[in-house]
C-alpha cells in the first residue's frame, strides 16, 4: 500500500516537472504556466493508524482459492483514496456468495504494514 502511494506520488511529481532531468541531474521546471500554478497540491504519503476502516465498492475479480478479492472501491476515509486494488481476506469463507459486479460494503483492517478485509457483505 505504501509502495503504491509512493509510486503515485513519484509519477505525479515527474509529470509536474516535465519528467526530464536537466544536465545537472535535477528535474526541469515546468514550461507550462498552467501546470506551474496548479491549485491542486501533490499527494503526500502517510501511514494510517492501525484499526478497522469501513469501505464501499464493486467486486471486479474474485480468487477464492487464494483468498483474495479485487475491488473498485470508493475513498476509504483516513485510509486511502478511491482506487481499484486487490485485498486478501482474513477467512476465505467470507467470499462465498459474492460475484463480479456485486456492490459491497466491507471492513478493512490495517495493521502496519498489512491490509486485510475482515468482513464483507453485499450492499443493500
Amino acid at each position: 500500500m505504501k509502495i503504491k502511494i509512493l509510486l503515485l506520488f513519484t509519477l505525479a511529481t515527474l509529470a509536474a516537472c516535465g519528467g526530464k532531468p536537466t544536465e545537472n541531474g535535477t528535474n526541469a521546471k515546468p514550461t507550462n504556466k498552467l501546470a506551474a500554478t496548479s491549485p491542486t497540491p501533490a499527494a503526500t504519503p502517510f501511514t494510517p493508524n492501525d484499526g478497522d476502516y469501513n469501505g464501499k465498492g464493486v467486486v471486479t475479480r474474485l480468487n477464492p482459492e487464494q483468498g483474495s478479492i479485487e475491488l473498485d472501491h470508493e475513498e476509504i476515509k483516513d485510509m486511502m483514496p478511491a482506487m481499484q486494488m486487490e485485498f486478501f481476506v482474513s477467512d476465505k469463507k467470507i467470499l462465498v456468495g459474492l460475484k463480479v459486479g456485486d456492490k459491497v460494503e466491507f471492513v478493512l483492517r490495517y495493521k502496519n504494514p498489512t491490509e486485510t478485509i475482515v468482513n464483507i457483505k453485499k450492499a443493500q
